[in-house]
Formats: C-alpha cells, sequence, structure tokens
C-alpha cells in the first residue's frame, strides 16, 4: 500500500523541498501539504489544505482528510527566527512580549496544537513517524553563546513537547516514532541575514531534505523522542 505524507509549512524553502522529494517517490501516494496559502501544483498527488498555525480556528480545515485511512509521516517544518519587527535577541535587554509570544507561537504552539487536531488520523494509523525541525540552538547543554533568548527558548520547548508526545503516543502504540530533526545551516529567509557569520557548511534547501529524509528512513522505536542532526547525529538535550 502506498504511503501517505504530510508536510506542515509546504511553502517555506525546506517544506517546499520536502514536498518535491515525497512527490517523486514512487511509494508515496498522497502528499497533504498545509500552509496559510493552499498550493497552487497541478501535481497529482498533492491535496493541499489551508491552515494559518496562529489560528487553531482554521485546524478545522483538516477535516478534510477524513477520506484518508492511514498516514505514514507527518512533518512538521514550520519556523520562525525573525521577522521585520523582530530580531535575535543579543542580550536579556533585547527581549520582548511581543517577540516572545510570536516565536513561541509559531515554534512550539502551531505545531503540537496541529498534532492535537491530527490525533485521529494518527491513531487509526499502524505507525507514524512524526518529524519536527527544530535546531541545535534548543540544546541547553550545547549551548556556549547565550543569545537569542526566544529562539533557543522555544525550540527548547519544543524538544520537551517531542519528548512528551513520544512517551503519549508509544502507551497507545509501539509503532509510532516522534523525533526532532536539525536541519543544518540552510539557505531560506530564515537564515539569509546571518549567512555571512556562518563559518562552518550551508546546505541548500534540497541537500539539507536529501540528508534529512535519509535519516528519516532510519529512525526506529528506540529513537522515538530523541533530536537529531541532519547527519543522524543525536543532539544533546
Amino acid at each position: 500500500m502506498n504511503e501517505n505524507i504530510l508536510i506542515a509549512g509546504s511553502s517555506g524553502a525546506i517544506g517546499k523541498e520536502f514536498t518535491k522529494f515525497y512527490c517523486d517517490d514512487p511509494n508515496v501516494g498522497k502528499v497533504v501539504t498545509l500552509s496559510r496559502k493552499t498550493n497552487d501544483s497541478v501535481h497529482k498527488k498533492i491535496q493541499s489544505i489551508e491552515v494559518d498555525y496562529n489560528k487553531e480556528e482554521t485546524f478545522e480545515n483538516l477535516d478534510k482528510l477524513s477520506h484518508l485511512e492511514s498516514i505514514s509521516t507527518i512533518i512538521i517544518a514550520t519556523g520562525i527566527l525573525h521577522t521585520d519587527h523582530i530580531k535575535p535577541e543579543k542580550s536579556i535587554n533585547g527581549i520582548n512580549p511581543e517577540g516572545l509570544t510570536k516565536v513561541f507561537q509559531v515554534n512550539v504552539f502551531g505545531p503540537i496544537l496541529l498534532i492535537k487536531k491530527l490525533l485521529p488520523l494518527i491513531k487509526k494509523s499502524q505507525g507514524v513517524k512524526i518529524v519536527f525541525l527544530t535546531a541545535r540552538v534548543g540544546s541547553i547543554t550545547d549551548n556556549k553563546l547565550g543569545g537569542w533568548y526566544s529562539y533557543r527558548s522555544s525550540k527548547s520547548a519544543l524538544n520537551m513537547m517531542i519528548n512528551n508526545l513520544s512517551i503519549e503516543l508509544q502507551r497507545a502504540n509501539k509503532e509510532h516514532i516522534v523525533i526532532g530533526i536539525h536541519p543544518g545551516t540552510v539557505e531560506s529567509n530564515l537564515s539569509e541575514p546571518f549567512l555571512s557569520n556562518v563559518k562552518h557548511n550551508i546546505f541548500t534547501p534540497k541537500e539539507s531534505v536529501k540528508l534529512m529524509t535519509e535519516v528519516i528512513g532510519k529512525i526506529s522505536q528506540k529513537d522515538s523522542g530523541k533530536c537529531f542532526d541532519f547527519s543522524g547525529k543525536t543532539i544533546a538535550p
């Protein structure tokens, strides 16, 4: 039976590449894409649904998935580091309620509320891989530089959500797997203002997705609740 894939954040640089990757996979039947604007692609595999991750009421659009018998993989590729009005804080003086709320809304609240809405589909599936895009800077033990209070903290909170969700879902079905994955530094709107300071490898979205899908393909039940980087290396909590 062909697998069904769901990609949240499909309009972003990484989400688009995940969509292309799974549309090209002959083992995939349906690719459900979620974004604030419906995908205008005419690819026969795509079912595009409009969802605003800041507005839980728009998750009701996911009722359109009632025809699906199961889902194999859910990829949450949403995330925010900065906007025109929000900048990563260099010190505690840069923290403000508006920035904190926005970053946590997109990076933590939206993703976990989305999974809450998808629970009926997850529960009727035999075994689902749920993959959240996280970031190495969310590791508390790996933090040696400080700064970026909102972004770092939101990813740390997301990592706890991943661990919690893994425990709950595996109680019901040991076949379910929940992980976080760090995509590396990727050429995108999220990272563009900071690329000139990067000393390590910078990936294109296609390169990052190729590496991440290799990791996703190899994970098993023993990996559930953990966070990995694009090479499959475990990220410390």
